[in-house]
């Protein structure tokens, strides 16, 4: 097919396709169903008994045919004989008869041919020629089969017995039809959100990360068009990102340089005291230059992503602050596989630990996990947080306590740094005051096959 012939890719034409594959296929299993149905029990022995009819009246002879004929009793059904010379004879020999390939197609043979059979009700114009009596009976059926010396044997019907569909049949042909439906739905639904599947997933294999490389551009030309805008807005935000590292480094390293010099200088002062608070202040101003730096160049994403044991990882920063004497303690399984950057991750929940060491006096770890996700907490027994900044100490360089002395606090970077690495992984972090005091903070990761 031409490229000019060929339907545009788009969620438009997707579901028109769907759709009319859909009514295709009820379409072909309906006709399949009328097909191979075929006449119940019922019909079937009632098509019996009119065959085994029409051959003896054909054995007969013609002076017998018509009594023969007329006391033909089949359930509901009377019989009639009309010689070929009758009128009746020859207007149903100009009729056109029943397809070959009939429900009927296996009853009224003759010598292995099928005879002609005509079927018709009392509303077809051919019942006029036929004698019943029409007022008792207004919406009676008529089968007629043809002899060999061209007369023909009528079967009158009070009610059609042959050819109706039984509610078992119009059961399994309702079913059949949903179920074509429901399949045609599900096949719909799973092609036209495979790609919006894919492009989720793409999104959170770059795990928020600017620096990833583009979205694979597939699925209809709507999506397509909007992957190619969101993988524009990526690069546009890969170039900020790369020069405002650049600049932070840049001023990292022309920082260094004059306090370098400051603290050469601070050597003359003679007062001690006021030597010592210089030099506090010299290390306060390289120790914010250098988490600043560290926190903007995101160094958590360089790390390549393995599975480890998380459960495993808690532990051991448990023994770690236990063995410096730290009132720490871990409660969870023993053994948590979980595919992420154990390096970052460890810096994070460390960062956890020391803020509620630090402000709580203790910290409490607790892990759970379910089958989509795992939850840790830490928890401490301090004085929390006002409920106003349960949000706001997220926010880079924002302490509650503003004296910026590094005796009462960090440089503001220690939980906005945990929740970039949480969120990298696809997780979240958020923080609670506890209902007997205290801070507990929880952090949720999905637990990805």
């Amino acid at each position: 097919m031409r490229a000019g012939l060929r339907p545009p890719d788009t969620i438009a034409w997707r579901i028109a396709l769907t759709v009319g594959a859909a009514i295709i296929g009820v379409l072909v299993l309906s006709v399949l169903f009328n097909h191979l149905a075929g006449p119940t029990p019922t019909e079937t022995a009632l098509l019996d008994r009119a065959d085994d009819t029409v051959r003896m009246i054909d054995a007969a002879s013609a002076a017998e045919r018509a009594r023969l004929a007329g006391a033909v009793q089949i359930e509901s059904s009377k019989g009639a004989w009309y010689p070929a010379a009758s009128q009746v004879a020859r207007r149903l020999a100009a009729e056109q008869p029943l397809d070959a390939n009939s429900d009927m197609a296996r009853w009224f043979l003759t010598e292995g041919r099928q005879r002609r059979r005509l079927f018709f009700s009392s509303d077809d114009p051919l019942s006029r020629a036929i004698t019943f009596d029409r007022a008792a009976h207004p919406h009676a059926y008529f089968l007629a089969v043809e002899l060999r010396d061209s007369s023909w044997v009528v079967f009158i019907a009070t009610h059609r017995d042959w050819g109706l569909l039984q509610p078992s049949q119009v059961a399994v042909a309702l079913g059949c039809v949903a179920l074509s439906i429901l399949a045609a739905s599900v096949l719909a639904t799973y092609f036209l959100s495979k790609p919006i599947r894919q492009f989720a997933q793409e999104l959170r294999r770059i795990g928020g990360d600017p620096r990833a490389g583009p979205v694979r551009e597939s699925g209809p030309r709507e999506l397509r068009a909007a992957i190619a805008a969101f993988n524009s807005l990526q690069a546009q935000l890969r170039k900020f990102i790369e020069d405002r590292t650049m600049m932070l480094a840049a001023m990292s390293h022309d920082l260094r340089t004059p306090l370098t010099k400051i603290r050469l200088r601070a050597e003359f002062i003679e007062d001690d005291d006021q030597r010592a608070r210089l030099f506090r202040d010299v290390d306060d101003l390289q120790a914010m230059a250098d988490s600043a730096l560290s926190f903007f160049r995101d160094d958590y994403k360089d790390e390549e992503a393995t599975v480890f044991d998380f459960a495993g990882l808690l532990r051991t920063i448990t023994d770690d602050y236990s063995d410096q004497r730290q009132p720490v303690s871990y409660t969870g399984p023993d053994r948590l596989p979980f595919n992420g950057r154990p390096s970052s991750l460890r810096r994070a929940c460390m960062n956890l630990v020391d803020n509620a060491l630090k402000y709580g006096h203790s910290a409490e770890l607790q892990l759970n996990c379910c089958e989509t996700h795992m939850v840790f907490t830490v928890s401490d027994r301090g004085a929390g947080i006002p409920a106003h900044a349960l949000e706001q100490v997220f926010a880079p360089f924002f302490r509650l306590e503003q004296s910026r002395n590094r005796s009462t606090g960090g440089m503001g970077l220690g939980l906005t740094s945990a929740r970039a690495v949480i969120r990298a992984h696809g997780g979240d972090i958020a923080l609670r005051n506890g209902e007997c005091g205290g801070l507990e903070v929880c952090v949720t990761l999905p637990l990805v096959s």
